[in-house]
């Protein structure tokens, strides 16, 4: 949906460019009265974090005026760059300044430029901010849950070098994949980081690299493709305990308390030095119910957890905390759907990775709008549209600039909708992965697009002709 808000009006990039110290506090200080989004994005994320660098020349294209339209594409599944300048110059327009070229090649250039670090301190100064207002927990633990997914990219030489194709695809037929995993709190829904490979990389080797994001005395909750006796060692060697289904037959009893023996080091996942540093055995307990609510695919689940102490955590209450496990298959629906991080569209690796973070940025910006509606005025936070959200967000952000009178107002309004719109109750209900929509009845390409011929009737394929 295209939405021609006018994101940063009053900014003029005049004050751009290498600066002394006071003119680059100056400008800080006009970064933070920005219209719209930018406005927005400031009571979170400080704007010091995309200051210009020393000596850097005037640009229309600044860094926080980058990051703000890079952000606002985020937002909207679909939106071009083309759209991005658009945007930039109405602003332009509407401050009675000269309006940028149409070409986006600056803007473009500009995203280029943004330093991973400067998003990956946005992400973290968002994620504080989410993290010191979040109060619920889970048998006086904080929780976390991780899961992964599958996302695709243009079909370009830089990216087919980095990540290839799936399985059984063409060349030219078919689009680079990744494959991602994310940490996220269950209270809030925020993600807490992510990993990011080729899509043959197993989901262990990602998650391992988001331990140091874990904190001792948390639980870590997943699915079984996370389920590995190296992992799980890892985990309780941290001081994290853990709740997994139990992946395939292993050998431990089928409930209670089991000693897991640590296995011979048979995967090129591990070295020799890491498999060594790791205990003999593990503890475990072992949880099993079945599932008798109609329309649910599992009849009978297997759990695995190092929470030993039957008191404090009661099979009820284990079985409980997984069944919120599938609220992570949510957070990836909003933030793959909704936002659109299933189908990438920048056309090189770096900009790949850039993309992933401000999609994650943004995400965590709708999470911190629900999490502040739902303390405001005392909500459970998963009750609230994420989606919702979302196209509130874009609508509002206009009436939320200080030039504006009566902003705050508008700011309280903003909450008051986004509380308002409540998904409704509904225990048990069936989530089949399944579409009502029939596509349409197209030819898939099975061969790269200039050898590929149709012919009208859409009947057996012809060969091309070599005249």
């Amino acid at each position: 949906m295209s939405n021609n808000s006018l994101y940063l009006p009053g900014f003029s990039h005049h004050l751009t460019g290498g600066r002394t110290a006071p003119a680059a506090a100056k400008l800080m200080k006009q970064a933070d009265n920005l219209d719209g989004l930018a406005a927005l994005v400031a009571k979170f994320i400080p704007a010091e974090t995309f200051a210009p660098g020393p000596g850097q020349r005037k640009r229309v294209f600044t860094p926080w005026i980058t990051f703000v339209a890079f952000l606002g594409q985020a937002l909207t599944r679909g939106s071009s760059c083309r759209e991005s300048v658009r945007r930039v110059q109405a602003w332009c327009a509407a401050s009675r300044q000269s309006v940028p070229d149409d070409n986006s090649s600056a803007y473009c250039q500009a995203r280029e430029r943004l330093t991973r670090e400067s998003l990956e301190q946005a992400h973290g100064a968002l994620g504080g901010w989410l993290d010191r207002r979040q109060a619920e927990s889970w048998c006086g633990r904080s929780v976390k849950v991780l899961d992964g997914c599958g996302v695709s990219m243009p079909d370009t030489a830089e990216n087919r070098e980095q990540w290839s194709y799936a399985g059984g695809q063409k060349p030219g037929c078919g689009f680079p994949t990744g494959k991602l995993v994310g940490l996220f709190c269950l209270a809030s829904g925020r993600l807490v980081r992510f990993a990011f490979a080729s899509l043959r990389v197993h989901e262990i080797n990602l998650a391992r690299q988001l331990l140091p994001w874990i904190e001792r005395g948390e639980v870590v909750l997943a699915d079984r493709g996370f389920c590995g006796w190296g992992f799980m060692a890892l985990l309780q060697q941290q001081g994290v305990d853990l709740v997994m289904r139990l992946q395939g037959p292993q050998r431990v009893k089928t409930i209670g308390q089991s000693e897991w023996k640590k296995p011979k080091l048979s995967s090129a996942r591990w070295t020799k030095e890491l498999w060594a540093e790791l205990p003999d055995k593990l503890t475990v307990r072992v949880v099993r119910f079945r599932v008798s609510v109609p329309g649910f695919r599992t009849h009978e689940v297997v759990l695995v957890t190092t929470l030993l102490d039957e008191t404090s955590y009661p099979d009820e209450a284990i079985i409980e905390l997984y069944r919120k496990r599938w609220a992570v298959e949510l957070f990836f629906r909003d933030i793959k759907t909704t936002l659109g991080l299933d189908v990438l569209r920048c056309r090189s690796p770096e900009l790949i990775e850039k993309e992933i973070w401000l999609q994650a940025i943004a995400y965590n910006l709708v999470r911190a709008l629900m999490l502040e509606a739902a303390l405001t005025y005392q909500l459970p936070v998963e009750r609230l549209s994420f989606k919702g959200t979302v196209d509130t967000l874009r609508q509002w952000t206009p009436l939320l600039a200080p030039a504006i009178f009566a902003s705050r107002a508008a700011r309280r309004e903003l909450l008051r909708i986004i509380a308002a719109d409540q998904i409704p109750d509904r225990p048990n209900r069936s989530e089949p992965r399944a579409r009502k929509r029939r596509p349409h009845n197209y030819w898939l390409l099975t061969q790269p697009r200039h050898e590929m011929v149709v012919p009208p009737h859409r009947g057996k394929l012809r060969k091309p002709s070599l005249s």
